[in-house]
């Protein structure tokens, strides 16, 4: 095509924004604008803000600040709060006299003795008032962490930490107005209040902008400098203005910085509850379920050691130093703790290099830091001076910084892998942490010193971090992996080290706790990021697949004038946005892939999004239903075990085969499979996640739902048990014994937009809500089914289209919302459907494969002594139906019905050859079965269609698909094109669609106007997939998968090539 590089010469546009005029034509004379009116100077700082980079900086800015405010606060009141006391006489006073005798000597030399009586001042309970009264900010921040925690994983961390600086900014002008110890005692209380917003939302939200490890690192050191310079600078701050300009002044100061980092939250950072750009919203496990993760409780058992050095020597090293130190002066005792700021920011740079170099010594640094902590306070008793004192407190600064740089950046990781990615309550437990130390150090510092003595104490810390020391070795497996050799890329094949011994029937040798941590996918770190394709090569790609589905040359030209114009105005800058966005992110593609091909897509789940499986298991067909659910009792046991190898990271990897083979896969779409719920949302649904120590799963019986308990207490219950509750289940369906029996399921089947409707409804109620959650928080949806009433004289693959057909597009007693529903009819007929945006196929056929081995396992050995011998009565789920629910109900089962209708399947058998001898005459299977089906299609609608085929990115860091077109001009060499040109650029990341959708998505927050290329009718096109295709090569002789058409008047195709035949399923709707 001549016309199709036109857009591509020399670009002269080198604008920073777009739509931003710089010059002005004046009679025929081109004017310079130079003062550029204020609305375009705002506009551009405001684009610059919403940059992703500015965006870190400021965060990292704002947190900075308000812990180095926090601690501020709680240090600034040392100096300031005692002495103020006093003169209000907050106390009561009590004088006692003391008798001494001084020696005097006279002109000629004599000595004699002179008695003296001294009135003594006391005040009493002093100490006590002020140990309660400091600690009192550590105590309430304590007990508030846990609730604070939840709330910020559940809303975000913007509101949170505005929440903590408007009541820090409270407690500070109290502390400024205050004039009684009750008020006083109040502020400090409802500093801890403060604290528990700001502090954990601060360093959760650095935890969620920085991604990277060793960002991250990098990131939260800096936060911890801003923290001890705070704690350090306070005291001598608080205590020169208290002296010269009275108590007001230090607090209002403090509370004015406050103010106006709060008001930065609000302006810069723009607070949003918490909800992924991509629609996804994320659940995380509470403080409580994260402290049974051993891992983290070793993590913050090592915090509370590493800081409660500070904690009591803060409060009791003054009266040591005026007590055997006569020659030090009050300022110098005042600043005791400054010149150990230097240190603890070597200590912080230290750690980030060699962390960033050195990312598995994590547990190294900080047992490392313990030890001179421990050292430190080993010495500090016996320091004389002034000089010899800063010595000991050096390395006991420089010691808490590798430990709180190590540790803290580690929490992150550990709630990235072991759990979810939402740092609210991981960073609570660190507060916590910090808080349990600062609670208990005032009060039982200050008893340990009088009644055992400054040297003791000491002895106890020492002690304390020398002997915690050890236990940080627990840690060291975090980051193990096992290394691999080849870069490759392709389809998958199984590791040829691993033991089917060992991997199935894992429970039985060993029950899953979650108190026991398991191997990391560590190996993940090492996977490459996806590229960015160039976008000159993605419009010219762009360009040549429009030319094979445009209806005319006009059409045609339209669209290469507004790729040309999107490719000298917008584009430059938009692609570079999106390369700021994947150099901070693991994986650029996932933040538009999951947002625009499911999430947002309104059309019903099943038909047009959620996969069906059908497989055929001998060991099932059984007309005794006792038989029956004995059966399905052993496929959840299989489950559970193939969800306990998973939880514990030790599910062998994939290895790549196919074009690039031999490479390792990224294996993160196994880590979600019991723990996610699509949740129907208006314009665009939620990916949830929840707490994957679910114990329970919903099963579903006459479009019933109930709540069956498969383990209790980390073990799993015996066979025979699970197949008595499943019984039950059958029972109580076919009596009806439920509260009501409206088919609630009905609403998942619908389009997007009535399912949120109906969601809402529902969600009104209380009882609603409770049923709701307890089927979000199931590991999955098992579907008791009635018999098919199949012909027996139906042929094979009549027969095997029809169970395909009833896995895809049955509707009644389903729950599509909730990614795995396991289906089993009473004559026999076994299957999966699953919704497809939490994973691609292979997750799902590696845990029927396990489910079905476990089962023969134990049909072998039908020992079930291991398991848990415990009967759980199943339970029903209420529903609380009003009027209107009632109405959209029925609504829903009527379109969710007439969906059921409409598909059509057919499977074609070709023997004539294979991909054997296809690929004896050089050329690729898959290129003739994508040649058969472009050829079909033209010969039945006269064009070709915008194809998809699936093409695996699991190469990559958190990688899922792109898609291999296949409609492209070049059909006569097609098949030497498509194996070496087309597949080769998707599988390693320079597709087009995932690029475009991006720079379209960018497109919406950057530019005013839409782009023309992405609003032209091309676009629209281009991505209306009427052939939706996808190669399955694992899939079992017995068993069948499909899926059908992603629109109205498509097709879908799911096809496998053995070496002497070709099979394939293929769909239409009726609709």
């Amino acid at each position: 095509m001549k016309n199709e590089g036109r857009f591509l010469k020399n670009p002269t546009n080198k604008r920073k924004r777009l739509h931003i005029h710089t010059e002005l034509q004046i009679m025929g004379f081109v004017v310079p604008i130079l003062n550029r009116d204020f609305d375009e100077i705002r506009q551009e700082v405001r684009g610059r803000i919403k940059e992703e980079k500015w965006q870190r900086r400021l965060v990292l800015i704002i947190v900075s600040t308000a812990l180095l405010l926090d601690n501020m606060l709680y240090m600034v009141i040392v100096p300031i709060i005692p002495d103020y006391l006093r003169r209000i006489g907050a106390y009561k006073v009590k004088y006692s006299y003391q008798l001494t005798n001084d020696t005097v000597g006279s002109e000629n030399g004599t000595e004699y003795f002179v008695s003296k009586l001294h009135k003594i001042k006391e005040y009493e309970s002093e100490d006590t008032s002020l140990g309660y009264l400091f600690a009192s900010k550590a105590i309430i921040q304590l007990l508030v962490n846990p609730f604070s925690g939840a709330l910020i994983d559940r809303i975000g961390y913007e509101i949170p930490m505005i929440i903590g600086l408007v009541i820090m900014f409270s407690s500070t002008a109290i502390f400024a107005l205050g004039q009684s110890y009750g008020i006083l005692f109040f502020a400090r209380s409802l500093q801890g209040l403060g604290s528990a917003f700001a502090d954990t939302s601060g360093l959760a939200m650095i935890a969620n902008r920085f991604t990277e490890e060793a960002e991250r690192s990098k990131a939260l050191g800096i936060a911890l400098a801003f923290i001890s310079f705070g704690s350090l600078v306070a005291p001598p701050f608080g205590g020169v203005l208290y002296e010269f300009c009275g108590k007001p002044v230090p607090f209002l100061l403090l509370s004015f910085v406050c103010l106006l980092d709060g008001f930065m939250v609000f302006m810069v950072i723009h607070p949003k509850t918490q909800r992924a750009e991509t629609g996804e919203r994320i659940k995380g496990p509470t403080v409580f379920r994260l402290l049974l993760d051993p891992y983290i409780a070793v993590c913050a058992g090592a915090l509370v050691t590493a800081n409660v050095s500070l904690a009591f020597l803060e409060p009791t090293i003054s009266k040591w130093m005026t007590d055997t130190m006569p020659t030090v002066t009050e300022w110098q005792i005042g600043l005791v703790w400054l010149p150990p700021f230097l240190p603890h920011v070597l200590g912080v740079y230290v750690a980030v290099k060699l962390l960033k170099r050195y990312s598995q010594i994590s547990w190294l640094l900080a047992a490392v830091g313990l030890g001179l902590e421990g050292i430190s306070c080993f010495i500090v008793p016996f320091a004389t001076t002034y000089t010899g004192l800063i010595i000991p407190l050096s390395i006991l600064c420089f010691g808490i910084s590798l430990v709180d740089t190590a540790l803290l950046p580690l929490l992150g990781y550990l709630v990235d892998t072991r759990h979810a990615s939402v740092y609210g309550s991981v960073y609570a437990i660190a507060d916590i942490s910090y808080s349990i130390a600062y609670a208990i150090g005032p009060v039982v510092a200050g008893t340990v010193v009088a009644n055992l003595g400054f040297f003791s104490l000491n002895l106890i810390i020492c002690l304390s971090n020398v002997l915690y020391a050890p236990a940080l070795s627990f840690i060291r497996s975090v980051y193990s992996y096992k290394p691999f050799e080849n870069d490759f890329d392709g389809d998958y094949k199984r590791d040829v080290s691993f033991n089917e011994s060992e991997f199935y029937g894992s429970l039985e040798n060993q029950h899953f706790d979650p108190k026991q941590p398991g191997h990391q996918y560590a190996y993940d770190q090492v996977l490459p990021k996806p590229p960015v394709p160039e976008l000159k090569a993605t419009l010219e790609k762009y360009v040549k697949y429009a030319g094979v589905v445009a209806d005319s040359k006009s059409q045609l030209f339209q669209t290469e004038r507004f790729v040309e114009h999107f490719y000298r105005t917008e584009g430059p800058q938009l692609q570079k946005r999106l390369e700021e966005i994947a150099d901070q992110s693991s994986n650029w593609i996932n933040h538009f892939w999951l947002k625009t091909m499911y999430l947002e897509n309104r059309v019903p789940l099943p038909l047009y999004s959620n996969p069906g499986y059908a497989f055929d298991d001998p060991n099932f067909h059984s007309d005794n239903k006792d038989d029956m659910f004995k059966y399905i009792a052993l496929f959840i046991q299989g489950l559970f075990d193939f969800k306990a190898v998973v939880d514990r990271r030790e599910l062998p990897s994939d290895y790549s085969t196919g074009m690039f083979g031999g490479s390792l896969m990224c294996m993160e779409q196994f880590w979600y499979l019991f723990s996610s719920y699509r949740h129907p949302r208006l314009g665009v649904d939620t990916l949830e996640r929840v707490d994957t120590n679910t114990e329970h799963i919903t099963v579903m019986c006459n479009s019933q739902i109930y709540i069956m308990t498969v383990m209790k207490d980390g073990k799993i219950i015996d066979r025979d048990n699970l197949a008595k509750q499943l019984a039950t289940i059958k029972f109580m369906a076919d009596k009806s014994i439920t509260s009501n029996h409206w088919p609630v399921g009905f609403v998942t089947a619908v389009n997007r937009d009535k399912a949120s409707l109906a969601y809402k409804i529902l969600e009104k109620d209380p009882i609603n809500r409770k049923s709701l959650e307890d089927i979000k928080r199931s590991a999955f949806v098992v579907c008791l089914d009635e018999s098919l009433q199949s012909d027996k004289m139906m042929s094979k693959d009549h027969l095997a289209s029809s169970s395909l057909s009833y896995m895809i597009s049955t509707v009644n007693n389903r729950w599509f919302d909730k990614t795995f529903q396991f289906i089993f009819t009473e004559d026999g007929l076994c299957g999966v459907n699953y919704e497809h945006s939490v994973a691609e196929g292979m997750p799902m056929f590696k845990m029927v494969d396990h489910a079905l081995n476990y089962i023969k396992s134990k049909k072998s050995n039908d020992d079930d002594s291991t398991k848990f011998a415990c009967y759980q009565k199943p339970r029903p789920l209420c529903w609380n139906l009003n009027e209107q629910m009632r109405e959209l109900l029925t609504d829903c089962k009527n379109e969710a019905m007439k969906i059921s209708k409409s598909l059509n399947i057919e499977i074609l058998h070709y023997t004539g050859y294979g991909k054997q001898f296809i690929k004896s005459i050089n050329a690729s299977p898959d290129a003739i079965v994508q040649m058969a089906l472009q050829w079909t299609f033209f010969k039945c609608h006269g064009k070709l269609t915008s194809t998809y085929e699936t093409a695996s990115l699991r190469r990559f860091k958190q990688g899922r698909v792109e898609n291999l077109r296949s409609a492209t001009p070049e059909t006569l060499n097609w098949v030497k094109q498509m194996e070496n040109e087309n597949a080769s650029m998707a599988v390693t990341g320079y597709g087009i669609d995932n690029h475009l959708w991006a720079l379209k998505d960018i497109s919406l927050q950057m530019c005013d106007i839409m782009p023309k290329i992405f609003s032209d009718a091309m676009f629209r096109e281009l991505f209306t997939f009427r052939l939706s295709t996808s190669q399955i090569p694992w899939l079992p002789d017995n068993a069948a998968v499909g899926y059908g058409p992603v629109v109205d008047d498509g097709y879908g195709c799911a096809y496998k090539l053995s070496d002497g035949k070709m099979n394939a399923r293929l769909n239409c709707s009726s609709i």
